[in-house]
């Protein structure tokens, strides 16, 4: 009872993932593309676009990562011995990824500014 039960299911999903692929047959011909002359400002988009990115990565990393220490600072002075044993143990993990973090986005804005030579 329970493999026709599987069986069963396993037909009605094979049957719905066949049912919405669809084949196409198109020729493309490589010639028919005809880009236009890229400009400067064309070039430096995506760059632009990755230090605003790299930028929005470092503010929320920072924002998160002072605020994360204030909580767990006032947590561990207003807590009891053992509460901050247990916030020692916390706060080593989340130190490494605050390292971790700030040598990273440290290490792709060196090379994002080797890269657009600012």
């Amino acid at each position: 009872m329970k493999t026709k039960k599987i069986l069963i299911i396993g037909v009605l999903i094979a049957t719905i993932i066949f049912s919405f692929t669809y084949s196409v047959s198109a020729t493309i011909n490589p010639d028919d593309y005809k880009p236009g002359d890229l400009t400067a400002s064309d070039y430096y988009k995506p760059f632009k676009f990755a230090g605003t990115i790299l930028n929005a990565i470092v503010i929320v990393g920072v924002v998160i990562s002072v605020v994360s220490v204030m909580i767990l600072g006032i947590k561990y002075m207003a807590g009891s011995v053992e509460q901050r044993a247990e916030y020692k143990k916390t706060m080593m993990p989340m130190l490494i990824g605050m390292i971790m973090l700030f040598t990273t986005t440290t290490i792709v804005g060196i090379i994002y500014n080797l890269v657009t030579n600012n």
